[in-house]
């Protein structure tokens, strides 16, 4: 290189290849030229997404993917097994319609965190994002709330419902009541019991009934755990409310001894945010074989009566030992998910047997949980609110089915139905006497009586 002399440009000698490259190097005519093969299709990196073709579709839909949201979501994604029977019904990419909503998406990880959580037992790896997206949430709700008469009211019934799974889900049976008072009152605005409720059948009236319904269920079903085993009331007995970690670590000591089936809930929870994702305004809600609930029903019966027999004294109680309860909850989401997709499922005898609406059959459902077994709410009378729409619900589903009576084999199951909730009643006036209730119990008194005479 030359010297940098003052009014002298900088010459820098040609590069020159050292002997061992050169060695290497290859003579002429022996190096291929460079060609374009034709055939070679172009090659693109892509990176594998949940949500289609788009490598990164959260961009564009207004939801702040920030605090390792990405990542939380594509666990949650993997932890969806293709072979899952209730997500193959969807003829579509069923995550692609969570992420056309942020508020939808919103929920969803909200739930992934959740699944984490309870999968690894561990709290800390996303609670910042958790945290993140649950204050996000709560924003929604609050400014909603400043003026209720604006548009969102379907909005806040689903954002309210995953609240109570997920608080109750962390320990927070406290807040879980109070959201679950809210979503009570939330559905009352949309779906009012008025004359006129037998008769409606818009589509987000039916999502928002269906939303109290399983919410109510996984509730008093996870209260009903906590009265029924003396470690977890021990846990919980300061307000209500137990150490995240201390909760999990006993789920998964019983999930050891083959207790609580961990996993059978675990799966159910993954469904949750494809129960409340938004559905198209064509969506029409088909009859379900409620034949799996009832058989739940059946062994959760079974279950309670030994108990009561005193043959069994364990922790947690043997009722949910055996795990009826938990395969009654998959079960009932499961069926939510038939009664969208329409298939030959009533090809047998035994399935129209037991063909029902699924509102209809999740409220006689919660009737029989509370009002015959009393396994929930410590067999203390349920809210009033709640079983006049649990009964609303059923006396339309029943009503729509009376002119099926005497032309199958469903009229027993009919019947059940009619005095389960006339039974439902009478134990409730027995306790605080209600005038609202006259009406309903009248026409279920009629329902059951009416075929037999």
């Amino acid at each position: 290189m030359a010297e940098n002399q003052p009014g002298r440009a900088c010459e820098f000698a040609d590069p020159s290849i050292p002997l061992r490259d050169r060695k290497a190097t290859c003579l002429p005519g022996e190096q291929q030229p460079w060609i374009i093969s034709q055939d070679a299709p172009p090659v693109t990196l892509m990176v594998n997404s949940p949500f289609g073709k788009s490598v990164e579709p959260f961009d564009c839909l207004g939801l702040d993917m920030t605090l390792r949201s990405r990542e939380l979501l594509h666990y949650f994604h993997n932890s969806h097994d293709s072979a899952d029977l209730v997500l193959s019904k969807a003829s579509r990419n069923i995550f692609s319609s969570v992420a056309q909503h942020p508020d939808a998406l919103r929920d969803t990880l909200l739930v992934a965190g959740l699944h984490y959580a309870w999968t690894v037992g561990d709290l800390e790896t996303y609670n910042p994002t958790f945290l993140f997206h649950k204050v996000s949430t709560i924003q929604v709700l609050n400014r909603w709330l400043q003026n209720i008469h604006q548009p969102g009211l379907m909005t806040f019934i689903r954002h309210v419902s995953i609240l109570c799974f997920i608080e109750a889900s962390y320990g927070n049976v406290h807040d879980t009541e109070a959201h679950i008072n809210g979503l009570v009152n939330a559905v009352h605005l949309l779906s009012p019991l008025d004359d006129d409720f037998g008769h409606r059948s818009e589509i987000e009236e039916e999502l928002a009934n269906r939303y109290l319904l399983l919410t109510y269920y996984a509730y008093q079903g996870f209260k009903a755990r906590i009265l029924g085993s003396d470690s977890l009331q021990n846990l919980f007995r300061q307000n209500n409310t137990a150490e995240f970690s201390t909760f999990v670590s006993q789920i998964y000591l019983w999930k050891t001894q083959n207790i609580g089936h961990l996993e059978m809930r675990l799966n159910a929870m993954k469904l949750l945010p494809f129960f409340f994702a938004a559905l198209p305004s064509s969506t029409q809600f088909h009859s379900i074989d409620a034949s799996p609930l009832i058989d739940c029903l059946k062994h959760v019966t079974t279950s309670t009566q030994t108990v009561r027999e005193d043959r069994y004294k364990c922790d947690p109680s043997w009722e949910w030992i055996e795990g009826s309860d938990s395969r009654l909850l998959c079960a009932t989401i499961g069926s939510h998910f038939s009664s969208l997709f329409h298939d030959d499922m009533f090809s047998s005898a035994h399935s129209s047997k037991y063909s029902t609406s699924w509102s209809g059959m999740c409220a006689a459902s919660s009737l029989y949980m509370h009002s015959v077994l009393e396994l929930w709410n410590g067999g203390k009378a349920i809210d009033a609110r709640l079983l006049r729409r649990f009964l609303s619900i059923l006396s339309r589903d029943l009503s729509q089915s009376v002119s099926t009576l005497g032309l199958n084999d469903s009229t027993d199951f009919w019947l059940w139905r009619a005095f389960l909730g006339e039974y439902s009643i009478a134990k409730q006036q027995a306790n605080n006497d209600d005038p609202l209730l006259d009406g309903l119990q009248r026409a279920f008194t009629g329902y059951w009586r009416g075929p037999l005479l």
